[in-house]
């Protein structure tokens, strides 16, 4: 499911459940605050590094967010 999300990341015509969303969205949820956690055990001139890392993962996640996002509107609609 998860690897599915990224791979469909420009797959904006097909169907999705919503079901799918959420897990997806608790997953990337999670695999931010691994991110941000592991800052704590970093050391101080490493956590600039480490916010950066974050907010890069963060932005890449939008692009399959946005796109799995379409692809349950669309299983709505076609309901």
């Amino acid at each position: 499911m998860y690897i599915n999300y990224w791979k469909n990341a420009f797959d904006y015509k097909g169907t999705s459940s919503l079901i799918n969303l959420i897990w997806c969205i608790v997953i990337n949820i999670a695999v931010l605050v691994l991110i941000m956690v592991s800052g704590l055990f970093v050391p101080i001139t490493w956590e600039n590094t480490v916010v950066d890392i974050y907010y890069l993962v963060l932005l890449i996640m939008i692009i399959p967010t946005v796109s799995m996002a379409v692809r349950v509107v669309h299983s709505f609609i076609k309901k």
